[in-house]
């Protein structure tokens, strides 16, 4: 029952692989020194050839780790001298091994990390010669241009970049050599040539990004391309465009955009090389190179983007004429109606930002030129891009500002019914006055557009419209702007006009209306505001709010204010009709009242019409109420003073009679007398003399 050799057949032992650097320096060395007992043992032995290659291999493998294990202080070059040997040792013992192209390569190899330039260079060139269908063509290729390169032999190196891009077929080591390349030619002066192999290279690394990053992304953005890779693009493009700048500029582009890959990139080529003139103080000429692009591709989403930094380069050298006209030519190409928002609605949106910026800065210019100068060219200038900004971005935040700034404009250039209608349109806007951050100054656009309709009435020959429209504004004004300091003004002025139209109960209503403004108006608009009420008050019969109406007027009136006396006739007008209208209802006493309360009035002068005619007719109303004592009085009042009155040949009949009711025959039988003497009627007069 022991076991067998045949008790291993079903059985398996898990072997895991060795970790790389896992093997300890002390077996490689171990390996090193059995290889070597091996040479020296057995010289003519069959293995020898693989003994050796691998001897040296071991030996590479230790001088490269050593390499890899020292430190940036340290400054001694690691020791490939044994592996050099093996491999030279292999190369003279086996000149026709059909594995000596893998020898060559490791010794170029451990040559060149060695120090040994010119002789790895050499031994690439050996290799190349003898095995041009090696393996590692290629890589040799590469580093013989890389070493030539380095030792400034620029058309060897070409050569040898050349041949290893001869065969079409991309390697590892592709884009390098191509970059290689063109910096070999650049060096040589062979500028033109220089411009494939870079091109090139921006074909393999810009050639697979997406349409949207080829189309937009800046290269710092570019998240598909490694920190390396981004590198060898960027230093790509600062020796493409030196190339460029020395050659044709711009002119030379369009040439070599063969393809559509070039044609996915050729913005960022146009870029780069504005950039570098930048740079060089070449101002003209980098604007130029953005704007050829512009012109050759105006449809492309970068074309705003370029243009835009046409502006910022003349802007910032100071050039602002021609910064101003290249604002105007992107706000054409780039705006609203413009044929780039219909071919490419996405670019066109991210376009407007900087539409919007042009479109300030030139409504904003003229209107500046048009504030110094006062020609009528920069005012209609300023408005036609304040009219296209405000048409492209009608709720832009900035919107009621800019277009108050037009209504300002139009108002210097005496277009009054445009500025009235735009005034109006931002004070009234029904998005300014419900939005959380109404426009700062609404009130005073639609105090300006008041005063734009004042100017065309003023002008105008038939006043009643505008007039009418005024009032409209000015209630408009009231209702949105009560607590400003203006509304009085607006309100009382409002009023007047209203009942200078005929409009006498809307007259009142908006008078009234201003006097319960808070604060109050100023005493002299609260003085109009009651004389349309009084006025119209009187004009309607309703004497009584005529004459407190009145009274208010007058209260707020200076004792010397010209019209003053006119105001107290019209109040005591206003109580004489009061008097009347009760001696016509048959209130004989309160139509005594009213007319004794015009005759008592301090302030109404002593000639006055209306104090003469409230007197005789207060007497007439007392003798019909027999009160004779009253009636004696006030017939005596009125002949004293209205001594000239017509009124005072009614005086001696009435009075003759009162004092004779009176019983004061002495006194009647003077007015009796008094009446034949003025009496044209001889029985008149006999009757009078007979009493």
């Amino acid at each position: 029952n022991e076991p067998t050799l045949a008790t291993l057949r079903d059985r398996t032992v898990p072997i895991a692989a060795d970790l790389p650097g896992s093997t300890p320096p002390v077996a490689e060395a171990q390996t090193i020194a059995a290889y070597r007992q091996f040479l020296d043992a057995a010289p003519n032995a069959p293995q020898r050839p693989e003994a050796l290659r691998r001897l040296g291999d071991l030996e590479m493998d230790n001088a490269d780790r050593r390499a890899a294990e020292s430190t940036a202080a340290e400054t001694e070059v690691p020791d490939y001298k044994a592996a050099i040997t093996r491999y030279e040792e292999f190369l003279k013992a086996y000149p026709n091994d059909p594995r000596n192209d893998r020898v060559l390569y490791q010794l170029a190899r451990a040559q060149e990390q060695g120090g040994q330039l010119e002789v790895a260079l050499k031994t690439l060139t050996q290799l190349v010669d003898k095995h041009p269908g090696t393996v590692h063509a290629d890589e040799a290729h590469f580093r013989r241009g890389e070493l030539l390169f380095a030792t400034r032999d620029y058309k060897q190196a070409e050569a040898a970049y050349a041949t290893l891009l001869a065969g079409g077929n991309r390697n590892p080591f592709t884009e390098r050599a191509l970059y290689m390349q063109g910096w070999s030619l650049f060096k040589l002066g062979r500028l033109d040539d220089a411009l494939k192999p870079f091109f090139g290279v921006l074909d393999l690394k810009l050639g697979a990004l997406s349409p949207v990053q080829r189309d937009e992304a800046q290269l710092e953005e570019l998240r598909t391309l490694t920190r390396g890779d981004r590198e060898l693009v960027e230093d790509t493009f600062r020796v493409l465009s030196i190339s460029l700048s020395n050659l044709q500029g711009a002119e030379a582009i369009p040439r070599l955009v063969d393809s559509p890959v070039r044609e996915g990139y050729q913005f960022r080529v146009y870029q780069q090389l504005g950039e570098l003139y930048i740079r060089q103080d070449r101002i003209k000429d980098a604007a130029d190179t953005l704007a050829a692009f512009v012109r050759r591709q105006p449809l492309h989403a970068q074309a705003p983007l370029l243009q835009a930094r046409v502006i910022a380069i003349y802007a910032g050298a100071g050039f602002d004429t021609l910064a101003l006209a290249a604002k105007k030519d992107h706000v054409v190409r780039y705006g609203a109606g413009s044929e780039f928002r219909r071919a490419n609605p996405g670019g066109w949106q991210r376009a407007q930002p900087l539409v919007k910026t042009h479109l300030t800065d030139l409504a904003r210019h003229h209107h500046a030129l048009a504030q110094k100068d006062k020609q009528p060219a920069d005012v209609q200038e300023a408005v036609r891009w304040y009219e296209a900004l405000l048409d492209a971005f009608p709720r832009d935040d900035d919107a009621a500002q800019n277009r108050f700034l037009m209504a300002e404009l139009l108002f210097e250039d005496k277009r009054f019914a445009v500025a009235a209608q735009e005034f109006e349109r931002v004070a009234y806007a029904g998005a300014l006055r419900g939005s959380a951050t109404p426009f700062m100054r609404a009130a005073d656009a639609g105090y300006s557009a008041l005063l734009s309709y004042a100017a065309l009435e003023a002008a105008a020959v038939d006043k009643a419209p505008l007039q009418r429209q005024t009032v409209d504004s000015a209630l408009r004004f009231a209702d949105a702007f009560g607590s400003d300091p203006r509304a009085g003004a607006v309100l009382t002025n409002a009023s007047e006009k209203l009942f200078v139209l005929g409009d006498g109960e809307k007259a009142v209503a908006v008078a009234r209306q201003s006097l319960k403004l808070t604060p109050p108006p100023a005493p002299e608009l609260r003085r109009v505001a009651w004389t349309v009420v009084a006025h119209h008050s009187f004009e309607r019969g309703a004497f009584a709010e005529a004459e407190a109406a009145y009274g208010e007027v007058l209260a707020l009136t200076p004792e010397r204010a010209p019209g003053r006396a006119e105001l107290v006739e019209r109040q005591a007008a206003a109580i004489y009709k009061q008097g009347e209208a009760a001696r016509t209802a048959g209130n004989a006493r309160d139509a005594v009242g009213h007319f004794s309360r015009v005759a008592a009035l301090s302030t109404l002068a002593t000639g006055s019409a209306v104090r003469a005619s409230a007197m005789v007719d207060a007497a007439a109303s007392l003798i019909g109420l027999k009160d004779w004592d009253a009636a004696a009085r006030t017939l005596e009042d009125f002949r004293r003073q209205h001594p000239g009155h017509p009124l005072q040949a009614d005086v001696a009949p009435r009075l003759a009679l009162a004092y004779l009711e009176l019983g004061r025959s002495s006194l009647a039988a003077a007015e009796f007398e008094k009446v034949a003497a003025s009496a044209k009627d001889p029985e008149l007069a006999r009757s009078a003399l007979w009493q």
